[in-house]
């Protein structure tokens, strides 16, 4: 078995020939080494993943706050959504879309437990709420294998548009607090 890490990389292989997972120990062993590989490290505890920032700026100097290629989003923003922050053209819009009357949203997420992410809508971009069971349903979390780590996230509104004709939306990802 071939254990990739965040950035798709060879972590480790794990050979269930000579480990069989009927043993309780072998599948102990099995699942420390994947959670290892799912561990995203943070060496400076600056809330940007060492690979992460190893694989940007070549080393951890990088801080969430900064913008090195000058597009408005800083690097908290870019990890998050899975941008390139050394370079401006790599943006993705969040995707809308209707049918049926009912507003989809579409975005690229960071894989995993990291973040925490929220969907949040407002008729005047003063008040924001964030969407819930009842006014929204998470479609979909796809991920996409290429190498950002990310997934694609689909979220469907339940209110069509003919009930809130002016609705604004943002995706905000905040770092997930430990339990």
């Amino acid at each position: 078995m071939r254990i990739l890490d965040s950035q798709n990389h060879l972590y480790s292989v794990y050979n269930l020939g000579q480990h069989s997972l009927v043993e309780p120990t072998n599948r102990e062993a099995l699942k420390q080494l994947l959670l290892a590989a799912a561990t995203a490290a943070d060496t400076d505890g600056d809330q940007l993943p060492d690979d992460w920032e190893q694989k940007y700026f070549g080393d951890h100097s990088a801080k969430p706050a900064d913008d090195p290629d000058g597009d408005g989003r800083d690097n908290f923003t870019e990890f998050a959504f899975g941008t390139n922050p050394k370079d401006a053209a790599s943006y993705r819009p969040i995707g809308v879309t209707i049918a049926q009357g009912l507003p989809t949203v579409t975005f690229r997420r960071r894989a995993g437990s990291v973040l925490d992410y929220f969907v949040e809508v407002s008729p005047d971009l003063q008040k924001w709420t964030a969407t819930t069971s009842s006014t929204a349903k998470a479609q979909s979390l796809r991920n996409l294998f290429e190498g950002t780590g990310t997934a694609e996230a689909t979220i469907t509104f339940n209110a069509s548009i003919e009930d809130e004709p002016v609705r604004f939306v943002r995706v905000r990802a905040l770092p997930r607090t430990k339990p």
